[in-house]
C-alpha cells in the first residue's frame, strides 16, 4: 500500500552512512545515461562554438553529475524515515514524490540482515524485508542500521528473541528524526511493540511433536509439548558443531557440552543449534558439482576473448601448441578445470564461512558469509517442501546438503534456501528432528521396475546415435571420435536417473527420490501440494506405465517436480490418497485433512 503517511509514530533516520548506500543506488539508476557523456563533450564545443578541451570539458561534466549524484543520496537520506505501529512497518522515502509504504506483520515472510565490508567496519547491517508476493527483490531494505535497533525491529516484527532491553536506548542515528527541514511526518505517539507471535505464520504444524525413532543425538524436551513447550533449565550445545538441546529432555552421552546463549534462559524457548565444521566445508567446497559450470563460462568467455581481439598480437592457440605441443587442447582443458575449480572453492568459502543454523521456536536463523555477512530468518511453517541434495562426488562420503523451498524466497537466485550445506546422511533424521519437526525421512522406498530402464536410457541412447552419427560424418579429426560419447553419457545418465527414482507416501507426507548426477529426496507435505496430475503417453499406456507430477509454491512461482514411468495403479493409488477428502463431521488425523487438494489427469495422445 502506497499513499500520503497518516498520524502515527514518530520516524526513526538511519545512519548517515546510509547515503553510500543511497549513492550506489543513484550510481545503478542513471547507468544507462552514461553514454550521453561522450556525446555532450562532442556537442557542446560545436554547439557553442568554445574553444574547450575535451579532457576538461569531460571531467567537468562528470563532477557536475557526480555532484548531483551526492546531492540526491543526501536528499534520498534525509528523507528517509521508518516507523514501527501496531501490527505493521511503516517506511517512507523520496525526494520529489513522496512515499509511503505499510508493510502488514502477517504479510511478513522473513526480516534478514546482511552486512559487507564497509558496513562491517562501521558496525552497521541492512534489514530486509521480504513478503509473500513481493516479486524478485525485497518488499523494504532499512540501509545502515546498527545492531541494537535491527535486533529492536526484529523483535517487534516477531523475528527474533525477546530481550531484557527491548525498548531501550538506540544508537543516537536510529533516534527519531528531528529539525524542521527533513520532510517527515511526526507525531508524539511512540512506536507500539508488536507481539512475538501472531499471524498465519503460528498456525500450528502436524507432526511436530512426533519424536520419531533410532539413535537421536539431541531432544529438545521431555514433555510432549511441541515446539512451543518450555525449556526446562538452560540450553546445551551437544558436541563439535552440533545440535543445541535441553538437559532436562532425555539424554545421549555426547563428547563435550557446554552452556547455551543467555537468550534462550530469557525465552524459555527451545533453542537447536549447528555450526559446519571448518573440515567439511573445506570438503564441501572442493568437491562442488559448480565447477563444471564455472568451466564452461570460462571456456566460453576465453572463446569469446579471442574471437573478439581483446588478447590482440597472442594466438592462444599456438601458443599452446608451442608450450604443450601435440598436448595443447588436453593442456588446455586441464588449465581451465583448475581455475574453474579454484575459482568455485573460493566462492564457496567465501558465502558458507561460519555457516550457522539455529532454531529459537518457530524460528529459524540462517546466518553464513566471510566478505558479506548474512543473517536470515523465516518461520517453520513457511518452508514448503525439504530437499536432501546428494552430488555424485559427495556420494561415496556420505554427504547430503538440506534445502529448503520456502513461501515468499524472492530474494534468493535460486528457488530454494540452503539450510545446511553438508552432513551426514545417517545425520540427517536427527537433523529433521531438531529443525524441521514436519518433515520426516520415508521408512521405506518404492523403486520404479527395472524394465522401466529402456524409458530412461535405452531408447534415449538409440535417439542420441543420430546426432553422434552426423557429427563422425561432418567432424574433421582428431576430434570426431569425441561424437560417441554423446550416446554414453545419454546411457550413464538415464541409468543413474532409473537407478535413483523412487516414491513413498506416509503420514500424509509423499517423498520423492528424483535425479541423476544429483540424487534429490524430495519431502513433500500433502497440505502443502498446490496441484499434482498423472500424465500417460501411448507407450506408457501399452507398458501400463504413467508419470506423475506435483508442484507447490515457492517466492519465484510454482516449483514442480516429475516422477516418470512409475507403475500406473501406483501413480491412481497416490492420486486417491493424496486428492482424499474427509465426509463433513468424521474423526480424522491432521495429517489428513492437510491433504485436501484437488488433482488433474491429463492424457497423452
Amino acid at each position: 500500500m502506497k499513499s500520503d503517511a497518516a498520524a502515527g509514530p514518530e520516524l526513526r533516520r538511519v545512519h548517515p552512512a546510509s547515503m553510500l548506500f543511497f549513492l550506489a543506488k543513484g550510481i545503478k539508476e542513471m547507468y544507462g545515461m552514461l553514454p550521453l557523456l561522450p556525446l555532450l563533450v562532442l556537442w557542446v564545443p560545436r554547439a557553442t562554438g568554445l574553444d574547450v578541451s575535451r579532457v576538461v570539458l569531460g571531467a567537468l561534466l562528470g563532477g557536475l553529475g557526480l555532484a548531483a549524484l551526492l546531492a540526491a543520496a543526501w536528499l534520498r537520506w534525509r528523507r528517509f524515515g521508518y516507523a514501527v505501529e501496531a501490527g505493521s512497518i511503516r517506511i517512507e522515502q523520496g525526494v520529489w514524490s513522496r512515499r509511503t509504504v505499510w508493510i502488514q506483520q502477517e504479510r511478513i515472510q522473513s526480516v534478514d540482515t546482511r552486512q559487507n565490508l564497509a558496513e562491517r567496519a562501521l558496525g552497521l547491517l541492512q534489514l530486509r524485508i521480504e513478503t509473500a508476493g513481493g516479486g524478485e527483490k525485497a518488499e523494504a531494505v532499512l540501509p545502515s542500521l546498527s545492531a541494537a535497533e535491527a535486533a529492536r525491529l526484529q523483535r517487534l516484527l516477531g523475528y527474533a528473541e525477546a530481550g531484557p532491553d527491548e525498548g531501550g536506548e538506540a544508537d543516537r542515528w536510529n533516534e527519531p528524526s528531528a529539525g524542521a527541514d527533513d520532510g517527515l511526518r511526526r507525531a508524539g505517539a511512540a512506536p507500539v511493540p508488536i507481539g512475538a507471535r501472531g499471524g498465519e505464520g503460528d498456525a500450528p504444524i502436524a507432526g511436530e511433536s512426533r519424536s520419531g525413532e533410532g539413535d537421536a543425538p539431541m531432544a529438545i524436551s521431555a514433555r510432549d509439548g511441541g515446539d512451543d513447550a518450555p525449556m526446562p533449565g538452560d540450553a546445551r550445545v551437544l558436541g563439535d558443531g552440533g545440535l543445541m538441546a535441553a538437559p532436562g529432555a532425555e539424554r545421549q552421552s555426547l563428547p563435550s557440552e557446554s552452556a547455551a546463549p543467555a537468550a534462550a534462559r530469557r525465552t524459555g524457548e527451545p533453542v537447536v543449534q549447528r555450526r559446519i565444521r571448518p573440515s567439511d566445508l573445506l570438503g564441501y567446497a572442493l568437491t562442488s558439482y559448480r565447477t563444471g559450470i564455472v568451466f564452461l563460462l570460462l571456456a566460453g568467455l576465453l572463446s569469446r576473448a579471442a574471437d573478439s581481439g581483446w588478447l590482440r598480437g597472442i594466438d592462444l592457440r599456438d601458443e599452446m601448441e608451442r608450450l604443450f605441443g601435440a598436448y595443447a587442447i588436453a593442456a588446455a582443458t586441464g588449465l581451465l578445470l583448475v581455475a574453474a575449480w579454484l575459482l568455485t572453492a573460493l566462492q564457496l568459502l567465501n558465502s558458507n564461512w561460519g555457516f550457522r543454523l539455529e532454531r529459537r521456536g518457530r524460528k529459524l536463523h540462517v546466518e553464513r558469509g566471510l566478505l558479506e555477512k548474512k543473517r536470515q530468518t523465516i518461520d517453520i511453517s513457511r518452508i514448503q517442501a525439504l530437499e536432501l541434495a546428494q552430488p555424485l562426488l559427495h556420494r561415496p562420503l556420505g554427504w547430503v546438503a538440506v534445502r529448503a523451498f520456502i513461501a515468499g524466497n524472492a530474494d534468493e537466485k535460486e528457488r530454494h534456501l540452503l539450510l545446511f550445506p553438508v552432513l551426514k546422511r545417517a545425520e540427517a533424521e536427527a537433523f529433521l528432528r531438531g529443525f524441521a519437526p514436519a518433515f520426516a525421512l520415508p521408512a521405506d522406498w518404492s523403486r520404479v521396475e527395472r524394465s522401466a530402464w529402456s524409458a530412461y536410457a535405452g531408447w534415449p541412447a538409440l535417439f542420441a546415435l543420430l546426432p553422434a552419427a552426423a557429427g563422425w560424418i561432418w567432424i574433421p579429426d582428431p576430434y570426431r571420435w569425441l561424437t560417441a560419447l554423446v550416446p554414453a553419457a545419454v546411457l550413464v545418465y538415464g541409468t543413474l536417473e532409473h537407478r535413483h527414482a523412487a516414491w513413498a507416501l506416509e503420514g500424509g507426507q509423499l517423498s520423492l527420490r528424483l535425479g541423476a548426477l544429483i540424487r534429490s529426496e524430495l519431502l513433500l507435505p500433502g497440505g502443502r501440494i498446490q496441484w499434482h496430475r498423472r500424465t500417460q503417453s501411448p507407450m506408457q499406456r501399452l507398458r501400463g506405465r504413467a508419470s506423475l507430477t506435483v508442484s507447490i509454491a515457492t517466492g519465484k512461482g510454482a516449483r514442480a517436480f516429475r516422477l516418470r514411468h512409475a507403475p500406473h495403479a501406483a501413480v491412481q493409488q497416490l492420486l486417491r490418497q493424496l486428492s482424499w477428502r474427509p465426509r463433513r463431521g468424521s474423526e480424522s488425523t491432521a495429517a489428513a485433512q492437510r491433504m485436501k487438494r484437488p488433482h488433474e489427469e491429463r492424457i497423452e495422445h
